[in-house]
């Protein structure tokens, strides 16, 4: 049952025979602490000198279990410095994901100890990013395997574990930890009424405590798929108005794909179809999903062949363009779809027709739409803002040495931002989180485009290897200007620098209707007000400009869209700073006044059209 993952614990845990406390051990301890200190100088680091460093850190990790060391939480910490920064210096060598398994594990160990939730976290962490940044590693049904039983067992929670063990059953249905997983379901349905899991989807409030840094898909995989050779495709996403709609097909695996148009009549509607190969279909998949907005009348989907999948979007009105991409860790595609429609007037009032028309069928509250004021009809007026706290959830964002984590401080400002605003504008504010839960970054665009948004502002803490980095600085969607930029928008994308550059390859074709010169405007100001305000209480505030790069949760946006770093949390100055309530109210302050200030210039510009 326990298999291969049993298999790889006994070889990661039994040290040889007769080794024993050694003058070599103590000499490992100084090697790995030096090693955690240098891992960061250079920007590539030799693979083999990687395959050597994880070799040393697994013979010290054997030396501890063969010893009293082994119980020792100072020496299982350094252990766990080794691997952790083995990951962070080469998160695409192919040892990454067994220096997680080996995280996980040494965690685990420390929570059998300690009694501690935080050791049991940070073990569900390392197991989490191992099966979803290294979903073709044969580690990654095992790392499925182990979250269900910590879920079950030692969290007491068996609905987790029940969607633990459906994701090694609808991933990996050939793999040697399906059998043991379909036990385990059969178990879970015995002893409890759990309702049956959502394969892809975490549950509210689930927390990451340790912070994982940006990690891509391993260059060594074991295998791209399930040893069926075929990716899952996963129930679709989808958010939208009758002028925009976003739908995300997310697969198992990376897969190539292809898209037509068929045009239509009045009898059949234009549609648009995504073959997607090389997949089958998720046992969890609704074949036909009612959107009904006024732009898509549906999305269906089904096995087309036995190793294609068809998505199939039946329009409801004439729309005039629509984009696909791809995401990475996990793989998705993402369609955008836009209404021929260029007047929110016209669409507002069509909206509100089809409402009146679908009371029948749909019993959907027959509700007309205020005409727009001429501010809106113009496109000038600021009325409705959508706030975006980074990360959250599982996804902690950059972390502290104390601890302290990047989605609580920007929770913490974007709230004080919504509250300012709303008083001081008395415009419509929204936030795409008001607690701790993850969102994905293609849903928080979608957010913003599905309320019609007027502004999308997204608030960060930078960090950088180099600890005396500091400053803030704000960005617009663009192709990346420079390394430094290259590096921020990989760690805010969960992604790598290669898999940007990819994205950079089809950004100019997503770019065409972003509003790059607007965006500018709003960060201009801004930054300007963040640093200039700032530096009247604190001291070197430093001004690190506007710029540049591929964020995805700024891609697809329809309005002027921003992403701020307000500090990096790698500094230890600033970090100090992040602790204080002054500077925090500061941040939203100035936040604010900015934002403030571009509405006003907006507002201006409508009084001289008028």
């Amino acid at each position: 049952m326990w298999s291969k993952s049993k298999r790889y614990a006994d070889r990661a845990s039994k040290p040889p025979q007769g080794k024993r406390i050694s003058p070599r051990f103590l000499l490992w301890i100084l090697l790995l602490l030096l090693f955690t200190t240098t891992v960061w100088a250079g920007p590539d680091p030799d693979q083999d000198d990687i395959t050597r460093q994880y070799g040393q850190a697994k013979a010290y990790y054997q030396d501890l279990t063969a010893s009293d060391k082994g119980n020792d939480r100072n020496s299982l910490l350094t252990s766990v410095t080794a691997f952790r920064s083995i990951y962070k210096a080469a998160p695409d060598h192919q040892v990454a994901p067994k220096a997680l398994y080996m995280l996980g594990k040494i965690y685990q160990t420390m929570y059998k100890q300690s009694g501690k939730a935080k050791d049991l976290d940070q073990a569900i962490a390392s197991y989490e990013e191992l099966s979803s940044h290294y979903a073709g590693n044969a580690l990654a049904d095992d790392a499925f395997f182990i979250l269900g039983t910590i879920y079950l067992t030692d969290k007491k929670d068996p609905g987790k574990a029940a969607r633990a063990y459906t994701k090694i059953i609808a991933i990996y249905p050939e793999g040697d930890m399906a059998a043991a997983a379909q036990e385990q379901l059969l178990q879970i349905k015995h002893t409890t009424t759990t309702p049956s899991p959502i394969a892809d989807k975490d549950a509210p409030g689930e927390k990451c405590i340790s912070p994982q840094p940006a990690a891509s898909e391993p260059q060594h995989q074991e295998h791209t798929a399930p040893k069926t050779g075929l990716a899952t495709v996963l129930p679709i996403h989808h958010w939208s108005n009758n002028r925009y709609t976003r739908l995300v097909v997310e697969t198992s695996a990376p897969v190539t794909f292809k898209h037509q148009t068929l045009t239509g009549n009045e009898a059949s509607p234009r549609r648009i179809y995504i073959d997607l190969e090389n997949c089958r279909l998720s046992p969890d998949t609704i074949s036909t999903i009612p959107i009904e907005d006024g732009l898509l009348r549906r999305v269906r989907n089904a096995q087309f062949d036995p190793k294609t999948v068809r998505v199939v979007l039946d329009t409801q009105s004439n729309i005039s363009n629509y984009k696909v991409f791809t995401l990475a860790d996990p793989f998705r595609v993402v369609i955008d779809v836009m209404s021929s429609d260029a007047s929110p007037e016209k669409t507002e009032k069509r909206g509100s027709k089809e409402k009146i028309a679908d009371k029948g069928k749909k019993g959907r509250l027959a509700t007309k739409t205020e005409p727009p004021s001429l501010a809106r009809q113009l496109g000038l007026g600021i009325k409705k803002i959508v706030i975006d706290p980074g990360h959250g959830g599982k996804d902690p964002g950059t972390c502290s040495p104390s601890g302290l984590k990047e989605k609580d401080i920007v929770l913490d400002v974007a709230l004080r931002v919504a509250k300012i605003l709303r008083e001081k504008l008395g415009c419509e504010v929204i936030l795409t989180r008001d607690r701790d839960v993850f969102i994905p970054l293609e849903e928080r665009t979608a957010i913003a485009n599905a309320k019609e948004a007027d502004l999308f502002l997204s608030i960060h803490v930078n960090a950088a290897p180099n600890h005396e980095a500091r400053g803030i600085e704000t960005y617009v969607l663009d192709l990346a200007s420079n390394k430094d930029a290259m590096r921020l928008a990989a760690m805010e994308n969960a992604t790598s620098a290669k898999q940007i550059s990819d994205l950079q390859s089809i950004l100019l074709d997503l770019m065409q209707n972003s509003k790059i010169n607007e965006s500018l405007k709003l960060a201009g100001l801004v930054q300007e007000e963040m640093v200039s305000g700032l530096n009247k209480k604190f001291s070197t505030v430093s001004n690190l400009g506007v710029k540049k790069a591929p964020f995805v949760v700024l891609i697809g946006a329809q309005m002027p869209a921003i992403l701020t770093e307000i500090a990096f949390l790698s500094n230890p100055e600033e970090e100090k700073r992040l602790k204080d309530e002054t500077y925090l109210a500061g941040v939203a302050n100035h936040i604010s006044g900015g934002v403030s200030q571009y509405v006003a210039s907006m507002s201006l510009a409508t009084n001289f059209h008028r």
